[in-house]
């Protein structure tokens, strides 16, 4: 039996320069990736550090140790740290030890979105900072290509997801309040067998002309739409949903924009396909929104990548001329939002398989009226 964290941590350095001898890991989604440990940032200094000519080593405190083996066996050596005294010199004399075995010298790689300078400046004694290269782009290109494993949990969670929600459906009606849906639907979540309610966001009437509003205590009034987007996880890799109903009838401009809507997400999800630019998803939806003359009100790209973020590369986005392949999963969302009138957003999880594009959100997208 192969192991996939090692393969994968064969796989980085086959993504990086040559040139790049060492690749530090801090706590972040990256490092779950690599390596199995999930591990929250704390006033601890930690580092999985990944090397060409010799195993993984870990720089963390002693209390971590236990965790630590579980994700990367017993043979790993740790160079730890008590937490009796100021954590970050301790984390530093730790560092200096593995240094000093490793001889760590010349080019390395950090994930500059994850890695905070508490975990920079052990490096820098050791390494010119001209020759720290960031790391994402490697660790997103392999990220993206979900394996089989990846692709059955978000399988999972796109599921329970749409569970949650037309269930969730049955309890709005006039009256109800935009945080009772909310606390509706993280129930729902807990009482599954998701790893948890991961957020989100709920609006109602005019306020649903706003993309990312905070959930509140509006209450739903007849003809309100209601625009629910939330995220749950399962074994760690995300489902984000986001659906537009309305209480009773909105009206006819209401309907309108309703329906550009669900016109540009469908010319989203049909532009998918292995080679297409992300770019030209993003087009095809927007010239929908355009030809409707609601242009100006679709504010924010099509959609982003998911799995173990919320929010991770690729982007469906102008200027974004990469090209999708297999194993990239992602949002597709467009939106129009009018000030004084209302908002519509229509979001599905998809993605691109050996077979073409598989939308793994089924919550239906004609208007529901409850």
């Amino acid at each position: 039996m192969t192991d996939r964290y090692a393969d994968r941590r064969s796989a980085l350095f086959e993504e990086l320069p040559e040139s790049v001898e060492t690749v530090y890991v801090a706590p972040s989604e990256t490092l779950r990736y690599l390596s199995g440990l999930s591990m929250h940032q704390s006033e601890r200094p930690t580092l999985l550090v990944l090397s060409r000519e010799a195993g993984p080593a870990a720089v963390l405190p002693e209390l971590e140790t236990d965790r630590a083996a579980d994700a990367l066996g017993d043979d790993v050596p740790f160079y730890t740290y008590g937490d009796a005294t100021d954590p970050t010199r301790a984390a530093s004399e730790a560092f200096d030890r593995l240094a000093a075995d490793r001889a760590l010298s010349g080019e390395a790689a950090v994930e500059f979105r994850s890695t905070r300078v508490l975990e920079y400046t052990l490096l820098t004694d050791y390494h010119d900072p001209e020759s720290i290269r960031d790391l994402e782009p490697a660790a997103a290109a392999l990220r993206a290509r979900k394996d089989e494993s990846e692709r059955d949990s978000m399988r999972k969670a796109a599921r329970i997801s749409d569970r949650v929600l037309q269930e969730t459906f049955e309890d709005i009606e006039v009256g109800t309040t935009e945080r009772d849906v909310e606390r509706a639907i993280e129930k729902r979540v807990i009482d599954s067998d998701a790893d948890g309610y991961a957020g989100g966001i709920v609006t109602a009437g005019e306020r649903t002309a706003f993309p990312h509003a905070n959930t509140g205590d509006t209450e739903i009034e007849e003809g309100d739409l209601v625009m629910i987007d939330f995220y749950i996880r399962v074994d760690g890799y995300f489902s984000d949903i986001t659906r537009t109903v309305a209480v009773g009838d909105p009206g006819e401009e209401c309907r309108d924009i309703y329906e550009v809507v669900r016109e540009a997400a469908r010319a989203g999800r049909e532009a998918v396909a292995e080679g297409v630019e992300y770019q030209e998803l993003d087009r095809a939806a927007r010239q929908v929104v355009d030809d409707a003359g609601y242009g100006d009100y679709f504010p924010h790209r099509l959609g982003h990548g998911l799995g173990l973020e919320g929010h991770e590369p690729p982007y469906l986005v102008e200027g974004n001329d990469a090209t999708l392949t297999v194993g990239n999963a992602f949002t597709v969302e467009p939106g129009v939002y009018v000030d004084g009138v209302g908002g519509v957003r229509i979001e599905d999880d998809v993605l691109l398989t050996e077979d073409g594009a598989e939308v793994l959100t089924e919550t239906p997208r004609d208007l529901r009226v409850l």
